[in-house]
Formats: C-alpha cells, sequence, structure tokens
C-alpha cells in the first residue's frame, strides 16, 4: 500500500498539472481508501462559474460518494489536501464521516487563505479529542512550491 507521502507526491503532481493547463488554483483533493484514490478534486469552478461551494474537496467528495454509491458515507477513507481544508469543506468531510486528513500546508503558512475562517481544525481537534486524526505538512516544501507558483501567476 503506497505510503501518506507517496500520493501526497501524486497529488501535488495532480495539482500542478491542473494550474499550468486548468487556470486551477492549487486546492486540490484526493479521496483515498486503501491506499487506491477513489477521486479528485481540484478548484476552478470557484472562479470559472462563481460558485463558492465547489472546492477542490467538495468535488471529490461528491466524485467518491457517487463511485462508492453508499450514501454520502466515506466511512474509512482519507482526505487528502494540498491545503488544510476551509471550514466549510472540513465540515462537509465530517458530515461523511471522514475521519482522517493528510494535509499538505496549513493555515499558518498561507495565512491571507483562511482570514475569514474564525475556526480550524485544530480548534476542532481541541473541542472533540481522539475524534479524528490529522496528519500536516506532509511533502510541506512541494506544497509551498505549488501555492508559491499560483500567488505568481494569479498575482494574489
Amino acid at each position: 500500500m503506497k505510503s501518506d507521502e507517496e500520493i501526497m507526491q501524486e497529488l501535488v503532481k495532480y495539482a500542478h498539472l491542473k494550474i499550468v493547463k486548468n487556470n486551477a488554483y492549487p486546492f486540490c483533493t484526493f479521496i483515498v481508501k486503501n491506499g487506491v484514490i477513489l477521486a479528485k478534486g481540484y478548484n476552478i469552478r470557484v472562479n470559472a462559474y462563481g460558485d463558492k461551494t465547489m472546492h477542490g474537496e467538495m468535488e471529490a467528495m461528491r466524485r467518491a460518494t457517487t463511485a462508492l454509491a453508499n450514501n454520502l458515507d466515506l466511512s474509512g477513507c482519507t482526505l487528502y489536501s494540498t491545503c488544510e481544508p476551509c471550514l466549510a469543506c472540513f465540515e462537509s468531510a465530517l458530515w461523511t464521516k471522514t475521519k482522517r486528513f493528510v494535509i499538505g500546508i496549513t493555515h499558518d503558512d498561507f495565512p491571507e487563505y483562511f482570514h475569514d475562517h474564525p475556526y480550524t481544525i485544530e480548534d476542532y481537534e481541541i473541542d472533540n479529542p481522539g475524534d479524528i486524526e490529522v496528519v500536516r505538512n506532509v511533502c510541506h516544501e512541494q506544497n509551498i512550491n505549488l501555492f508559491q507558483l499560483a500567488k505568481e501567476i494569479y498575482g494574489w
């Protein structure tokens, strides 16, 4: 079975491809079960369609629950994300019974992306000890580079 780092390296490659080929933002996600990537998602529709709910996590969760045909239950799956999910994506993941999160960068790395998110995954962990597992900073430098590339391209 692939390690968290191997899967994150695949996610970083996917995100880089989406940035350069699809004008996407670097917020990309895989939903993985037993080492198998069930679904992928990336963030382009927020601007392309004016839909603030279409983050990479939302797209990947929608695709995974459809692929599993299991009534929105992603128990036993891991959400891999280039960046710590925003509150809306994180709460949606909890609704799908996702309990494991592997993230490349956190709100501390690029606080400008989290300025309107008063509640973080860390807050949830404090309020609900032992409820979820979060593995942070996997392939950290590669994910930092993704976001720096996006800043250069989009002028953030």
